[in-house]
């Protein structure tokens, strides 16, 4: 099992880059590009030992810098980063806005409205999600419903899990993004199917609409990952 590219800080250890075949720099992804800030203070830190250490602080300059948007990753079980560039958008008959992010290896996750709904290069990849009920719990009211969502085994089959979630309103919140304070609405969204439960959280920018920061389940192998839409 593969590690991100030293040019850019892990995202987990259980394999982000596990569907890369040499997530190296010379891979040259858009994020690791030459000249691209954020690649760039990252190799600094990395080149004393090989190895990407530590966290790099983000600032609004490297983020001015850093062409198109980015999103940064902090998986839960290592705490590492890794920044994620927009390489796709697309509407359908589904409600929310798809978005497809992808890290500095080639490994992807996909957001419907904000919304985790896939994951690519993952072990046990979340193959899609539905997020019709989640997105409706965004409106102020809160609500919730079924989410079928499919998830990959380690064996390569795939099961089609009917979680039952419920999303819950806890208010306004001001969160710190680089160096912009967000008003946002803060939601708690609590599914179960069994013996198997997970909650997410998000933080809907008030006046955009736009989701600024989430924690999400991304499946029973890989855990929880924390999202911060840093630019665009």
């Amino acid at each position: 099992m593969k590690h991100l590219a030293t040019g850019l800080l892990l995202i987990a250890s259980l394999g982000l880059s596990a569907c890369a075949t040499g997530g190296r720099e010379s891979q040259q992804s858009p994020l690791f590009s030459a000249g691209t800030a954020l690649a760039n203070s990252i190799r600094s830190r990395a080149a004393t030992d090989g190895a990407p250490k530590g966290r790099i602080e983000v600032t609004r300059e490297l983020l001015d810098k850093t062409p198109g948007a980015v999103l940064q990753v902090v998986p839960d079980n290592t705490g590492l980063q890794d920044f994620l560039q927009l390489v796709g958008r697309r509407n359908d008959p589904t409600p929310g806005t798809v978005e497809v992010w992808q890290s500095s290896d080639n490994a992807q996750i996909i957001l419907r409205e904000g919304v985790l709904v896939g994951t690519k290069g993952l072990t046990g990849d979340m193959r899609s999600a539905q997020a019709a009920t989640t997105i409706a719990g965004f409106d102020g009211q809160g609500g919730g419903g079924e989410r079928l969502i499919t998830l990959a085994r380690l064996d390569g089959t795939a099961q089609t899990v009917p979680f039952s979630c419920d999303v819950t309103q806890l208010g306004r919140e001001v969160i710190q993004i680089v160096d912009q304070r967000v008003t946002t609405h803060h939601l708690r969204e609590d599914c179960s199917f069994g013996a198997q439960r997970f909650t997410n959280e998000y933080w809907v920018e008030a006046v955009s609409g736009k989701m600024r920061r989430s924690r999400q389940w991304a499946g029973p192998y890989y855990g929880y990952m924390m999202i911060d839409r840093l630019k665009g």
